[in-house]
């Protein structure tokens, strides 16, 4: 009786709980409930489990190879009537939240208090840190007003990622989760939706959308404002664009509160783009693209130059205007022969700049650009690793496939996985794109050549009359090594890429179906940097090749009282094993810091459809990479490791992916082996490798290597290198 009684009172409880919730359903619209659980599970022979990303840039943000974490996401939806629809998601987050945290609760560093762990140390606090204690948070909302008007077809308001736009202007919004941006967006459409237009109010993020990666203090009002038009007629169409980004501080000169608060300008933008494509045929399709900025940044609110070897920011300082523009003409399937030709020539403005522009996940240019298996300056894809506790982030292999160009420097490679696609900046970049294809049956065909110049080629900075060491342009990791994805600007250049490729994909009819597919890559890549001899750093002579070794230090200066030898300091005279000689070679050639690189790519891969739930690919890649970058007179701006020598790299990796009502399952696992055999010329004297540099730089006792101008060492060694990594997941949608 009392058993019955308790599950009477218990009936009688729920229902008095959720008969509010029941008669709101039944009256404003039903409440769906969906989801995702996502499961990783990460594992590399580098050996980190801080974190379950493979890959930061962000300060204070880290990474790992190893673990396994779980992530939950809940979606919901409603749709109150015809004219009103929300949407909302919560999602927790596996930054750091292994399985090994048991639940949040585990703190490996035995402390009371994580609050003052500097950054990178932070995930070890258990419970008491956000990174670590499992928490959820709302990830988006959204209210969709469809209010039947004949002027404006939606009206949404919050979280949005805003790909409707421009990836030269304001681009698809992505940060760790799909919808982090929030605004205003309104839509509207005419003449049956042949006239459309779109505008919005987009709050700034002040994570990046701002000089030196922020909006400044005061950041409530800070948005940018976007606007676009687009007609479609039956074969031409034509848009425009126009974007204006505000971020505005507290004026402190304002002493008189009563009246309210002035604001100032930190940083302004204005673009403006034009498009238009005519389709005369089913063969011919003709598009042409222009883009016009113009930004500033108060000198004493945001940065007003940068370390000439290392700046980092998604603007350049100061005032700039430049222009973008590209002409795209595509012949498809000539004569329904299966033959077609893709055809683009493109400007980037050097200081073209849209601080809202696409960051990752889109491709603004026909070439494949350059390698993602070399993404930083180092040989091992590490950024400073010249100096100790800076080893290589993403690991030996770095990305996979090619890389998406992006007209930004800000571009956002943060939190990723080695099989994610790689982004890289083209400021800067001018040249032509031939890709022909064929497509037949079976068979499937294309080839690419692609010839890219630079409007960056310039000596100091463009601007001989500016100190060397104060530059308007950041640098971020520097153009040093194979590659650099978000470097656009370097003090002296005068570059020029070549790219030749063909690939091949055929499937057989065996089976399920077995596809194999193909490709040859070449390319070549020469920049002189410093070619005119105003601009080396001392006299001629300055430094004594025989006799009495030594320098004078008789600075030369190009203009005023300024010199390159404020960033190329002459080296010290040392003496190893009895042999006396610099420390390292002099700056005392134009040709000391010339770079040129010759890389040939092969890969091939088999797939087979084993089952129709299951199917698998195995594949190798090859890289041969021939790469002058200066000598120890340049040594990669001091700052990374140096890459000058013979580059071999091999990657097998297998991929497979197994999919079950509703459940997705993935998996990638690489070898990434190769050598690195150094060449940095002469003029120097090797040193050998103490026990202290041997324990900071991670090379044998012994070995010879030199230290640069900043410190730090560059091994003379040849390198072998054997990388793992692997990569599952589990994706089980409800």
């Amino acid at each position: 009786m009392r058993k019955f009684f308790g599950i009477a009172l218990l009936a009688v409880l729920v229902a008095t709980l959720f008969a509010p919730m029941a008669m709101a359903q039944s009256s404003t619209g039903k409440v769906t409930v969906s989801g995702v659980v996502y499961t990783k599970w990460l594992w590399g022979n580098m050996r980190r489990d801080i974190a379950l990303q493979n890959f930061t840039d962000g300060p204070g943000d880290t990474y790992g190879d190893n673990g396994q974490g779980t992530e939950v996401y809940v979606y919901l939806d409603s749709r109150l009537s015809r004219a009103v629809q929300v949407h909302a998601a919560f999602a927790s987050r596996f930054y750091s939240n292994l399985w090994t945290n048991f639940g949040g609760w585990g703190n490996p560093s035995g402390s009371n208090d994580c609050t003052g762990n500097p950054a990178g140390t932070v995930p070890n606090c258990g419970e008491a840190s956000p990174l670590t204690s499992q928490y959820v948070k709302l990830r988006g909302a959204t209210v969709t007003l469809t209010p039947g008007y004949s002027w404006m077809d939606t009206a949404v308001i919050g979280s949005n990622d805003f790909g409707m736009f421009d990836p030269f202007v304001v681009g698809r919004i992505r940060y760790i989760d799909r919808y982090n941006g929030s605004g205003i967006l309104l839509q509207g459409s005419a003449s049956g939706r042949s006239l459309t237009w779109d505008a919005a109010r987009v709050s700034l993020p002040r994570y990046w959308a701002g000089p030196s990666y922020n909006t400044g203090s005061y950041m409530g009002a800070d948005a940018s404002y976007v606007g676009q038009l687009k007609y479609k007629a039956d074969k031409w169409n034509v848009g425009g664009i126009f974007n204006w980004v505000n971020d505005i501080e507290i004026d402190n000169t304002d002493l008189n509160w009563d009246n309210g608060r002035s604001t100032r300008t930190r940083f302004r933008q204005s673009v403006f783009g034009v498009k238009a494509g005519f389709q005369p045929n089913e063969m011919i399709d003709i598009r042409a693209a222009y883009y016009y900025s113009d930004y500033e940044s108060a000198n004493d609110l945001a940065p007003a130059n940068f370390f000439a070897l290392s700046g980092f920011s998604p603007v350049p300082a100061g005032k700039h205007t430049d222009w973008t523009g590209k002409v795209n003409v595509d012949f498809n399937n000539i004569g329904d022969s299966g033959f077609s030709v893709k055809l683009e020539g493109f400007r980037i403005g050097g200081e073209y700049s849209s601080i809202m522009a696409a960051r990752r996940e889109s491709d603004v240019l026909l070439t494949e650009g350059h390698e993602s298996f070399f993404a930083l300056p180092g040989p091992d894809n590490s950024s400073f690793g010249v100096f100790a506790g800076n080893p290589s982030k993403i690991g030996y292999g770095g990305w996979n496939g090619n890389a998406q160009q992006l007209a930004t420097i800000n571009i956002d490679n943060n939190v990723t996985d080695f099989e994610e696609p790689l982004a890289e900046t083209c400021i800067g970049w001018e040249g032509v794109t031939i890709v022909p294809m064929y497509t037949k049956g079976p068979l499937e065909a294309l080839a690419e050549f692609s010839w890219i110049g630079r409007n960056t080629n310039w000596q100091a900075w463009g601007d001989a009359t500016r100190p060397i060491d104060s530059a308007l342009y950041p640098n971020m990791e520097s153009d040093a090594g194979v590659g650099s994805y978000r470097s656009a600007y370097a003090p002296f250049a005068n570059k020029e890429t070549t790219i030749a490729l063909g690939k091949v994909k055929y499937t057989f009819d065996v089976g399920k179906g077995l596809e194999l597919q193909a490709k040859v890559k070449y390319i070549g890549e020469t920049d002189e940097r410093m070619n005119e001899a105003r601009f080396l750093p001392y006299k001629a002579g300055d430094c004594a090749t025989s006799g009495t070794l030594g320098c004078k230090n008789q600075v030369n200066n190009y203009y005023g009282n300024y010199s390159t030898a404020a960033i190329y300091g002459n080296p010290n005279v040392i003496e190893v094993n009895g042999v006396r000689g610099y420390q390292w070679k002099p700056f005392d050639s134009l040709s000391d810091d010339d770079r040129d690189l010759s890389m040939l790519h092969l890969g091939a891969s088999l797939g087979y459809q084993l089952t129709n739930d299951l199917n698998g690919t195995i594949g190798y890649n090859y890289w041969d990479a021939d790469l002058q970058d200066g000598n120890t007179a340049f040594q990669a701006y001091q700052l990374h490791k140096m890459a000058s020598g013979k580059h071999i790299g091999n990657q097998l990796w297998l991929r497979g992916k197994y999919v079950l009502a509703g459940m997705e399952f993935g998996i990638e696992w690489q070898y990434n082996f190769g050598t690195f055999e150094p060449d940095f010329g002469g003029g120097f004297v090797p040193q050998i490798a103490t026990q202290k540099i041997a324990e900071d730089a991670h090379v044998p006792v012994g070995s010879k290597g030199f230290s640069g101008r900043f410190g730090g060492w560059n091994s003379l060694e040849k390198v072998e290198f054997d990388h793992q990594r692997l990569k599952a997941f589990m994706k089980v949608q409800f």
